[in-house]
């Protein structure tokens, strides 16, 4: 995978998601907005990683586990900064009790 040394935020976001590939992530679900933007394109970019876009929080947070629950394996979720995380805090609640890696 090509890593963009220009921008140090673009440097550690494709550090993350390789590690995260070499440890097994296959899907990313990918809810975009301006502050998570190194990380989106990270995702996107990387070519053993399927990055999936979704605009509502709350149906991206199911969506992810809908696909961990049938797959057995982790799948990310990635959104902006502020309130937006909160709306994957159902589905997070959900997939904890049920042991899904989400």
């Amino acid at each position: 995978m090509p890593i963009d040394f220009r921008n140090t935020n673009s440097l550690w976001a494709s550090i993350l998601v390789e590690t995260l590939q070499r440890l097994g992530l296959t899907t990313a679900i990918i809810c975009p907005g301006s502050r998570s933007t190194p990380l989106t394109v990270a995702f996107a970019q990387h070519p053993q990683i399927e990055a999936i876009p979704v605009l509502d929080e709350r149906s991206a947070s199911f969506f992810a586990l809908g696909i961990a629950r049938q797959s057995g394996k982790p799948v990310v979720l990635v959104c902006t900064s502020g309130t937006a995380g909160a709306n994957f805090y159902p589905a997070v609640i959900e997939a904890r009790e049920s042991r899904v890696p989400l």
